[in-house]
């Protein structure tokens, strides 16, 4: 990563990089290789999306729950005094 220090001056500082994305990275280079790896990375990709899916739709449900019993409810009558 470049950072200007002041004007017209550049310092280079290490970036740091994620496990993940550089074991993904070299493991992408031998693609061709290992096609059964990326089967199950693929197969992967699918289950967490679903995973994801799965608590929106939750969500959503609660939601719809909560807005059926508020119109149950209906309006409270509040006695105010005087």
């Amino acid at each position: 990563m470049v950072r200007g220090k002041a004007a017209g001056t550049r310092v280079k500082e290490p970036m740091e990089e994620c496990p993940i994305y550089a074991f993904l990275s070299w493991a992408k280079s031998r693609r061709a290789k290992k096609p059964h790896f990326w089967e199950h990375m693929a197969n992967a990709r699918i289950e967490f999306l679903e995973g994801i899916k799965s608590l929106i739709e939750d969500r959503i449900e609660y939601l719809k729950r909560q807005k059926e019993e508020v119109g149950k409810k209906g309006p409270t009558k509040i006695e105010v005094e005087e």
